[in-house]
C-alpha cells in the first residue's frame, strides 16, 4: 500500500486518497510515469471543489505525491476547479446564494454620484450675479445629488458580514488554485514567497471577471464608508465641543453635511477660529458696522482677527451676515450669495470658526 504523512490535517483524507489509488501506480522507479486513473482524478477534483480548505489542501498535496505522471491530469482538474469556484463567486455576487448584495447596486449609484458631483460643482462655483431663480435651480440640483448620496450611504452601512464571509471563502479557494497553477507556469518557490497575501489575492481575482468586479466594488464600498465615517467623526467632534453653543453646533452640522454630499471634507469646529468669528460679530453689533474690515485696532482683516485669537492654522476666508435668527437661515443666506457660497464650498478648508452676537453671524473656514 502507498502511504504518506500530511501534517496538521485530518488523516482520513490522505488515507482515502491512498485507498483509491490503483495498483499499477505503485511501480518501479524505472518505469515511465503513468497517469492516474479517472477515479483518482475525479476524487481529487471533487475535493478541489470543496468549500472546506482542508479537503482542497489534501487534494493538492496528495496529487503532487503521485508523481510526474499525474501532473497533466492535475492541471486539467485545477482548471475545472477554478471554473467551479468562479461560478460560486458569481452566484454570491449576484445574490443567488444570499438575500441581497449591496456591492452591485452601490457601484452603479456611486458612479452616478461621482458624475453628478463633477457636473454640479462648477455650477456651484459659478457667479450667478445673485440671481435667485438660478440659485433655486442649484438647490434642486443639490437635492437630486443628496438623494444619490443618501442611497449610497444607506447601502454602505448595510451589514455585509455574511456575504463578505461567503465571498472570502470563495476567494481563498481561487487564490489556492491560482497558486497551484502558477507552479505550472514556472513560478519558483522563492518567487511565490516574495508575494504578499494581498498581491496573491489580486492576481487571482484579476483573472476572473467577477473577481475583478468584486475588487472594484469593495474599493467603492470602502470609499463611501470612509465618507460616511468622516462625517460621523466630524459631527461627534462638533457635538462634544463643550465650549460651542447650540447655534454654532447646528451651523457646523449643516455645512459639514452639505459639503460631504458635494464630495468635500466635513468641517470641525475650531475654538480659536470661532473666538475670532464671535469677536467680529460682537464688534459689528456693538460698534454698529457691517464689514469685513474692522475699525478695531489689530483686528482689521479676518487674518488679523484669526492671528489675534491665537489660531495657528490658515484662515481661508470669511462670511458675514446680519438679520438671521438661526443657523439654517444664515447658511441659506450665504448659499444664495455667490461669493459666500464659494467660500463655504472651499476645498482648502477642514475646520471652521463660527460666531454670532444677536443676529450678526461670522463664518471663518480654515485649514489645519
Amino acid at each position: 500500500m502507498l502511504s504518506f504523512h500530511l501534517p496538521e490535517m485530518d488523516l482520513r483524507i490522505p488515507i482515502l486518497l491512498a485507498l483509491i489509488l490503483p495498483a499499477p501506480l505503485i511501480a518501479e522507479e524505472t518505469e515511465a510515469p503513468r497517469p492516474p486513473s479517472k477515479q483518482v482524478v475525479l476524487k481529487a477534483l471533487q475535493w478541489m471543489q470543496s468549500s472546506e480548505s482542508k479537503r482542497r489542501q489534501a487534494a493538492y498535496r496528495s496529487v503532487h505525491l503521485l508523481g510526474k505522471g499525474a501532473m497533466p491530469s492535475f492541471r486539467k482538474a485545477l482548471r475545472r476547479a477554478l471554473q467551479y469556484h468562479e461560478r460560486r463567486l458569481a452566484d454570491a455576487l449576484s445574490s443567488r446564494n444570499q438575500g441581497g448584495n449591496p456591492y452591485h447596486e452601490l457601484v452603479t449609484i456611486t458612479d452616478d454620484l461621482k458624475a453628478e458631483r463633477i457636473r454640479i460643482m462648477p455650477l456651484m462655483m459659478k457667479d450667478w450675479k445673485k440671481d435667485s431663480s438660478e440659485i433655486d435651480k442649484l438647490r434642486l440640483e443639490f437635492e437630486r445629488l443628496e438623494d444619490l448620496y443618501q442611497k449610497a450611504a444607506n447601502l454602505a452601512v448595510a451589514d455585509t458580514t455574511n456575504l463578505d464571509k461567503q465571498i472570502k471563502d470563495v476567494i481563498d479557494a481561487l487564490v489556492e488554485i491560482h497558486d497551484q497553477l502558477a507552479r505550472f507556469e514556472g513560478q519558483t518557490k522563492e518567487e511565490a514567497e516574495e508575494l504578499s497575501a494581498e498581491e496573491r489575492k489580486q492576481a487571482a481575482l484579476k483573472e476572473s471577471f467577477d473577481g475583478d468586479s468584486y475588487m472594484k466594488a469593495a474599493k467603492v464600498l470602502g470609499q463611501v464608508r470612509s465618507e460616511v465615517a468622516s462625517l460621523a467623526s466630524a459631527n461627534q467632534h462638533n457635538e462634544e465641543s463643550s465650549w460651542a453653543s447650540g447655534p454654532q453646533k447646528n451651523f457646523a452640522q449643516i455645512i459639514s453635511y452639505e459639503r460631504v454630499v458635494m464630495g468635500l471634507s466635513p468641517l470641525r469646529l475650531e475654538s480659536k477660529l470661532s473666538e475670532a468669528a464671535t469677536g467680529h460679530s460682537q464688534d459689528m453689533k456693538t460698534l454698529s458696522f457691517f464689514s469685513h474690515t474692522s475699525p478695531v485696532p489689530g483686528k482689521k482683516s479676518f487674518t488679523d482677527r484669526a492671528r489675534r485669537a491665537s489660531y495657528r492654522g490658515a484662515a481661508v476666508g470669511e462670511c458675514i451676515a446680519a438679520g438671521y435668527g438661526n443657523a439654517a437661515a444664515a447658511y441659506r443666506g450665504w448659499f444664495y450669495s455667490d461669493g459666500h457660497r464659494h467660500i463655504m464650498l472651499s476645498r482648502r478648508a477642514n475646520v471652521l470658526g463660527i460666531g454670532l452676537a444677536g443676529s450678526h453671524w461670522t463664518f471663518m473656514p480654515g485649514w489645519q
